[in-house]
């Protein structure tokens, strides 16, 4: 039954490591899309060092714990190994510096301390077997080289290689000489992937003090300045005095212990307290993931938090910029002339064609037939000037009808006005970390702003040539218009049916007037309907309510990336919904 309540256990914790893994995958994926951002190298890497040490402590997750103690020269480490493991010399210490020039592991042995030794390099360590009941078969104890040794550097692959390993984090500190900066900086980066009892902070040789200046002053004075160079990272700082638990401590007769101050047996319960009891294990290495998982968002949270106002500005920048050279492009485009084509009227014709029933809509639509066919005409005898013009295409190109040079015109007043927002963006960009390279504004891109505005220009004359026909269309109107021939028409019938069952005949005259009267009376209609369109619908009318409504349109249509070049604007966008996403 406990052999199943463990298995239940490792598969629970697998899917937790599992869930902080494709988050980080997301973050990395995300992190990938924004290459302008210059920490973005550098966030990715790190996503890819905490995947790796996800997928080993995935791999680890039933093998034995692995405790790792850490420590500057002289810090006494190797005496605190021989200590926890029992007091017998298993790891050298001594006054030889640097004493340990490998990793030394001690444990048991066994299959899972041969995967260790393989994972850590073979020739980067040496095991030595721990005898004895009061040392766990499940823990590995490992003692390393000094963080400070002339050898440091040859060291540093391993010492990565060994933390990345580790369930458990002993970090060693000189009592005599606490507040050694360069060993809190070199394990800075190490410690936030430990959380809670996963990382011990040692203050050894604290026999060597005096026991009260050690209690107020030294001891808590350790606490803030570790605290603050791992921000935070460590929850426990131990005093110990490690010699004093070794089976020959060789005391000099004039170094011997000043009191009795020490948690050495607070320490070694942790320690060997970590070594698999129940799910306890499982637990610790899961609540190490999760610190890593914390660690990436924390990094990724603290750099996207110092660049987002400066972001927020760019884009704010950007946006105005975009406002203006648009404004700009219509201005210009209104001064240099507004041209009309007979297409617009036609396709006012064509869109009441659609709308309107009875006599005078039949009429409506001989009326555009004899449009579209004059139209074809003049087009084939005279080609038009201007890009849509006398084509029979009607509504479909009713909108395109700007000329070259006005084109040319809102593209040149466009790009000055870009140009001279665009250094005052490109510095907020930088200010945010994107590459220096944003300076260069990607004027290609902007050459695509006189395709745009003649597309929005036809949906803005377009729509309006749709308000228009609704307007001309209406239901009230055609009532109206069609009831004198509809009238008439009936009245007509009425009479030559009752006339016809009444055994009288109707003559031709009276047909033929009647006829007359029902062309004049749909005539009258047409005609005031022709005044009508003349008057809410003409070319130039259209025309300038399209104008009016083109900045409307401009600033409906989605950002385009073309004003920001093809690269920086979705990258600005992607960066602040990251800040967004991992703010909340």
């Amino acid at each position: 039954m406990k052999a199943l309540e463990r298995q239940t256990a490792v598969l629970q914790a697998l899917g937790r490591i599992e869930g902080f893994g494709a988050d980080i995958s997301l973050l990395k994926t995300r992190l990938e899309a924004v290459p302008l951002w210059l920490p973005a190298a550098g966030l990715v890497r790190q996503c890819d060092e905490v995947l790796r040490m996800l997928g080993r402590i995935s791999v680890r997750l039933e093998r034995n714990v692995v405790v790792t103690v850490i420590g500057p020269s002289g810090s006494g480490k190797s005496t605190l190994v021989n200590a926890l493991a029992g007091g017998a010399e298993l790891s050298p210490a001594g006054r030889q510096r640097p004493t340990t020039g490998r990793l030394i592991v001690l444990g048991s042995g066994g299959p899972d301390v041969a995967d260790l030794v393989r994972d850590l390099g073979e020739g980067a360590v040496e095991v030595r077997p721990v005898s004895g009941r009061d040392f766990p078969a499940g823990l590995c104890l490992i003692d390393t080289p000094d963080t400070d040794s002339t050898s440091f550097r040859r060291h540093i692959p391993a010492l990565e290689r060994v933390i990345a390993q580790s369930d458990m984090l002993v970090c060693v500190f000189d009592a005599e000489n606490p507040k050694r900066l360069d060993h809190a900086d070199f394990l800075a980066p190490f410690v936030q992937r430990f959380d809670g009892q996963s990382l011990v902070a040692v203050l050894n040789k604290c026999d060597r003090l005096d026991a009260r200046e050690l209690e107020t002053q030294i001891l808590p004075d350790f606490r803030q300045f570790i605290q603050s160079a791992w921000r935070g990272a460590v929850d426990q700082a131990l005093c110990i005095s490690a010699r004093s638990h070794v089976r020959e401590p060789g005391w000099d007769a004039a170094a011997l212990p000043r009191h009795a101050v020490d948690q050495f047996e607070a320490l070694r319960r942790l320690v060997l307290g970590a070594a698999p009891q129940g799910g306890l294990l499982v637990d610790r290495r899961v609540e190490n993931a999760r610190q890593l998982h914390a660690f990436v968002a924390g990094e990724v949270g603290r750099e996207i938090g110092a660049d987002r106002p400066a972001w927020e500005a760019a884009r704010r920048t950007i946006a105005a910029a975009e406002a203006e050279a648009a404004a700009a492009a219509v201005a210009a485009l209104g001064s240099s002339g507004r041209q009309t084509s007979s297409s617009m009227g036609l396709a006012v014709y064509q869109r009441l064609c659609q709308r309107w029933i009875g006599p005078v809509g039949w009429m409506l639509a001989v009326w555009t037939r004899l449009i579209i066919l004059g139209s074809g005409i003049s087009s084939f005898l005279r080609p038009g000037r201007w890009f849509g013009a006398g084509s029979p295409r009607g509504s479909e190109g009713a909108g395109k009808l700007l000329a070259p040079e006005q084109l040319e015109a809102a593209q040149r007043s466009y790009r000055i006005a870009w140009l001279q927002r665009w250094p005052e963006a490109a510095d907020l960009l930088v200010r945010g970390r994107f590459d220096p390279a944003v300076r260069g504004c990607d004027m290609a891109a902007a050459e695509r702003v006189a395709e745009e505005l003649s597309e929005r220009w036809s949906r803005a004359v377009d729509r309006e040539i749709e308000r228009v026909s609704a307007r001309l269309g209406g239901a009230a109107l055609q009532v109206l218009l069609n009831a004198p021939a509809v009238g008439i028409l009936g009245y007509v019938g009425w009479v030559t049916v009752n006339t016809f069952f009444g055994g009288d005949y109707l003559g031709g005259d009276y047909f033929l007037h009647a006829f007359w009267v029902i062309a004049i009376a749909l005539l009258l209609s047409f005609f005031v309907l022709q005044v009508l369109i003349r008057a809410a619908a003409s070319a130039g009318r259209i025309t300038a309510r399209a104008f009016q409504r083109l900045p409307q349109e401009l600033e409906a249509r989605e950002r385009p990336d073309a004003a920001a070049g093809d690269a920086v604007r979705p990258q600005l966008e992607a960066l602040l919904q990251l800040a967004a996403a991992v703010r909340a």
